[in-house]
């Protein structure tokens, strides 16, 4: 009669190819939930920034008096994000504008109420587009503003 009480190397081998496919299926599947709830809150604090430069526009509050003028540095940083726009989302074409006013984290608490942000933005008030200038990275593509991300 034949002892059949120890694990075969194939019994081992098969364990072993499936635990790695599994941990494969859930490395991916935590990546891509990662990805995605920072989309979601890239467009959460992207439309209440929006939301708030609607009102400005509405009431007329004086632009000036809202965030900085871009310097040159900034406004370099701007056109080479409006080069990288290969799909065409965003409207702003002139960096140069005076309309085009630059929020850093603590002028996005201060003039829209809105903190916690880790972003830098642009507003061109003329068109009322706000533009990230860090952006958020979705299915390959890099999106600095909320059209196309939803």
């Amino acid at each position: 009669m034949k002892n059949n009480k120890g694990i075969t190397l194939i019994v081992v081998m098969i364990t072993v190819v499936v635990l790695a496919m599994l941990t494969g299926v859930i490395v991916t599947s935590v990546g891509n939930t990662y990805e995605n709830s920072r989309a979601v809150q890239f467009s959460s604090y992207m439309q209440m920034i929006q939301k708030q430069v609607d009102i400005y526009v509405e009431e007329g509050t004086d632009y000036e008096t809202l965030g900085r003028a871009l310097n040159t540095e900034m406004q370099e940083r701007l056109y080479t994000i409006l080069e990288s726009d290969i799909r065409g989302l965003i409207d702003t074409t002139d960096v140069t504008s005076d309309k085009i006013r630059y929020f850093s984290s603590s002028d996005i608490d201060e003039d829209f109420g809105i903190s916690e942000i880790n972003d830098e933005v642009v507003v061109n008030f003329a068109n009322r587009e706000v533009i990230s200038l860090n952006g958020v990275e979705k299915g390959g593509y890099t999106y600095y503003v909320l059209r196309g991300l939803q």
